[in-house]
């Protein structure tokens, strides 16, 4: 026999073998998940995650949920364990723990391996030499929720606990959830990880709490710290936006990773990746001495994001100079300053609107800030990000944001609306 064949054919009888092995492993697994009166789901929803809004949810556009396990501890308290899965900003592929606590409170962390991405809430001196570090924005509510119950109970947690699986402690407190990253696959070992994991969320004082109760939030996939919420597809937005560059060009066009919400709690936001693909022919060598033609495909995408106005303004498009554009009189306004000029072209269907929006502090601050071109048209201020992550459209959000603020009242009196944002108090 061929020895490549015999190679082969051993290689096989080894993946079989090890298929074969990792299959009754799983399904040993399963069974003593079954035993032990719990609930398995091996490809679930987003439904246990849209509670929740603090990281590592609520990051991302790409979010997967796995193996997901339900039921209630040894003293009846309800749980639920799954494979998270997210990328973008940091990303993150954990295993994590719920537990239900007895009302919905602010975010809090106690980690003793450093914050999760994602994460700004500064440290809280608890004063208590704790082995675990405090995150929180209200000092006062950390010192209240940690209380000396809590904190022994989160410190019995990383220890072994009779299963000789001790665990790093990272948890967060996520409205009525407390959160633990890391939990043992082992459905024995999870066994006494969630009794201990409930002994923490047993401390809690709820009368203690009460003041600092919130409001439960909204399912939904939204985004940490912003009030937007991940649409995922809105192909309307391609009508709606028919005009403006790239729109019209080429073919398969799409809309991916939609984000609507606000900017600054004001102005309605809307982000997204927009897609389209172009088909060209070119001539190459047939190898004979002739010539065939190839067509070929090309994929395109450009993340766009709008704030909706108002009111309907006249155009006014302000971007990065062109020397083009001014040797071959492209309609450019001057303004007073030299400098502006020669770093941004502007223009307008109403050259006075442009003279009235873009004034000399607004001339200064677009030289600070040096945005991609903004577009005033149909209700909308629009501008192409450089990429399509949250980071970015929070920093271009609040340029935008800070661009309308810098319009003077007069022209949204002229408007006959109410500035969108308020002016800078300097």
């Amino acid at each position: 026999m061929n020895e490549a064949l015999v190679v082969i054919l051993i290689i096989a009888a080894v993946g079989i073998a090890i298929g074969t092995i990792l299959i009754v492993r799983r399904q040993l697994w399963k069974k003593r998940i079954r035993e032990l009166g719990w609930a398995f789901e091996s490809s679930p929803s987003l439904a246990p995650v849209l509670p929740l809004a603090n990281p590592p949810f609520d990051c991302g556009f790409e979010r997967k949920t796995d193996d997901l396990i339900t039921g209630t501890t040894s003293t009846g308290r309800p749980f639920a364990v799954f494979d998270y899965r997210y990328e973008g900003a940091g990303g993150s592929d954990r295993r994590m723990a719920l537990i239900k606590l007895p009302l919905p409170l602010p975010q809090l962390y106690l980690t003793a391996v450093g914050p999760r991405g994602g994460v700004t809430a500064p440290p809280v001196d608890t004063g208590a030499g704790l082995p675990f570090q405090v995150l929180a924005a209200d000092p006062a509510y950390a010192r209240v929720a940690v209380n000396s119950g809590v904190a022994g109970a989160v410190s019995a947690l990383a220890q072994p606990g009779g299963d000789d699986d001790p665990r790093a402690i990272d948890l967060s407190v996520d409205g009525d959830n407390l959160v633990a990253s890391d939990a043992p696959k082992d459905p024995d070992q999870l066994r006494g990880y969630l009794d201990r994991l409930d002994a923490v969320a047993a401390a809690f004082d709820p009368a203690a709490l009460s003041p600092y109760r919130i409001e439960p939030k909204v399912p939904r996939l939204g985004f940490h710290g912003q009030d937007w919420t991940l649409v995922g597809v809105d192909d309307s937005l391609i009508s709606r936006f028919d005009g403006f560059k790239p729109f019209g060009q080429g073919h398969g066009r799409r809309t991916d990773k939609v984000i609507t919400g606000t900017a600054r709690g004001t102005v309605p936001l809307t982000a997204f990746l927009y897609h389209w693909q172009t088909t060209h022919t070119r001539t190459v060598p047939d190898g004979k001495g002739g010539s065939r033609t190839e067509t070929y495909t090309q994929n395109h995408q450009q993340p766009i994001l709008a704030l909706t106005l108002p009111s309907p303004t006249p155009s006014l498009t302000i971007g990065a100079d062109s020397m083009l554009g001014r040797l071959f009189g492209g309609g450019t306004i001057d303004f007073e300053s030299s400098q502006f000029n020669q770093v941004f072209d502007v223009t307008s269907s109403h050259p006075k609107f442009a003279h009235d929006v873009v004034h000399p502090r607004m001339m200064e601050f677009l030289l600070r800030a040096r945005p991609p071109q903004l577009i005033m048209a149909r209700g909308m201020l629009i501008t192409y990000p450089a990429v399509h992550d949250t980071l970015e459209i929070t920093r271009l959000a609040d340029l935008l944001s800070a661009f309308l603020s810098r319009i003077p009242g007069f022209v949204w009196n002229d408007l006959g609306v109410t500035p969108p944002v308020p002016e800078p108090s300097s």
